[in-house]
């Protein structure tokens, strides 16, 4: 495909604002993790082994605390082909919940006071921390755990800014974090980390730079299902799917041309939200 580039003040000075912001983050996902008893990584269903991140994993089981694998937005998809997943990957301990329905959140309190009496502390309080990649749904997990709104969340990845303490039980707290994408896959400008970020909602869509590229990657990551939900016959080829799609749905510009950008920002808004099937 032919890749568009297309930039606007808006657009680079979101970036901007990532830029600054990012170096602030990992360090303080890395001290969380240095004063927790036991951490809870964030998985989203659809994207398992996508929203793992190996560097805050790395530093979990270096410092010797418990690590357990929550794999938020079950309702999403097959459940019994996850745990076939989960097995293949070794994934363990894990839990499966979805906070939209409602599920798994019995199962998660029990299997963090499990863990939490193998650790030995001095402390009268277990501190459990929550990472995760951005969007995976990590504040909205502290809510459906504690019962209430006690950790602030949105649609927009990234929108935690800071450390947050909730009390979950009298002996337990939990300590949510802002989500972070791994060194190695963070860039500004490489698409190929972008799209993979932007597919699993790590990367909000105001700064996608190039999301065409994005529309792209999804039809080789996963293909045949964008075409199958819009009814329309691409071949594979995104830029026939934007094509007809951008057709089909009036967004057009000056000259009765498809508005390509904002088609393909459609399409990865739909996707995000999950309202298209894999």
């Amino acid at each position: 495909m032919r890749v568009r580039y297309s930039f606007s003040s808006r657009m680079t000075g979101n970036i901007e604002n990532i830029r600054k912001q990012r170096p602030n983050f990992p360090k303080m996902v890395r001290n969380m993790v240095r004063v927790c008893d036991l951490v809870l990584e964030v998985l989203d269903a659809r994207f398992i082994d996508k929203t793992r991140n190996l560097e805050i994993e790395h530093n979990i089981n270096s410092m010797g605390k418990v690590l357990i694998y929550v794999i938020n937005k079950i309702d999403l998809v097959d459940a019994e082909e996850k745990k076939k997943e989960l097995k293949k990957l070794g994934l363990y301990p894990y839990v499966l919940v979805s906070c939209k329905k409602r599920i798994g959140g019995r199962e998660l309190r029990e299997r963090i006071k499990i863990e939490a009496k193998k650790y030995k502390t001095r402390r009268e309080r277990i501190q459990v921390g929550v990472v995760g990649y951005p969007n995976t749904g990590k504040s909205s997990l502290i809510n459906f755990l504690t019962g209430n709104n006690s950790a602030k969340t949105a649609q927009e990845a990234g929108f935690t800014r800071g450390l947050q303490k909730i009390k979950l039980t009298t002996g337990i707290l939990l300590m949510d974090t802002p989500g972070v994408i791994p060194n190695y896959e963070y860039c500004d400008s490489g698409n190929e980390k972008i799209a993979k970020n932007a597919i699993v909602n790590a990367r909000s869509l105001h700064n996608i730079k190039n999301p065409d590229y994005v529309i792209h990657q999804i039809i080789i990551d996963y293909p045949g299902v964008l075409e199958k939900y819009y009814g329309i016959d691409s071949k594979g080829d995104s830029e026939i799917l934007i094509e007809t799609l951008g057709r089909k749905k009036f967004f057009l510009k000056k000259g009765n041309l498809v508005d390509s950008d904002r088609t393909s920002r459609y399409i990865i808004k739909e996707w995000q939200e999950g309202k298209i099937s894999q």
